[in-house]
């Protein structure tokens, strides 16, 4: 029998409303998204009973690149760091790394807001299994320019 894992995000009122359902599950995989997922959006310090869940990236959000390879290799060893930290579930994760930069356009106020769009490709191995995995995110850092 697999193993079943609660679906974020955690619907507390359906388990005390009158039809007696009961929170919503998902598989193994879909779990370890859906904890990557809140590990990558999570800066260390906001997690009230754990201040050191989270990711280190949110200390890159504005930092000034000189080097871009650089600021993609610590970006990346920040994201292997959290999830060996804090995703037991994986083993042999590796990960891959997109940047682009992508203009949003206000027109009702005439401005132009350039962010960073890194693409996140993890992938991994399943402890239970030794079955292969992958993920992908998708995050948009600080405005980098404004006119």
């Amino acid at each position: 029998m697999e193993q079943q894992y609660y679906k974020l995000p955690l619907k507390i009122a359906s388990v005390f409303d009158e039809s007696g359902r009961r929170l919503a599950t998902c598989s193994e995989v879909n779990s370890i998204d859906q904890y990557i997922e809140l590990l990558l959006i999570t800066c260390p310090g906001e997690h009230k009973f754990n201040k050191s869940f989270g990711c280190g990236i949110w200390d890159m959000d504005f930092e000034n690149v000189t080097s871009r390879q650089s600021w993609q290799e610590d970006f990346s060893k920040h994201i292997i760091y959290a999830i060996q930290t804090f995703e037991k579930r994986l083993k042999e994760v590796s990960v891959e790394i997109q940047v682009n930069d992508v203009a949003r356009h206000d027109y009702s106020l005439q401005t132009t807001a350039i962010k960073k769009e890194v693409k996140v490709y993890v992938t991994a191995r399943l402890v239970s299994n030794n079955e292969p995995c992958k993920f992908y995110y998708a995050l948009y850092l600080g405005p980098l320019a404004a006119e």
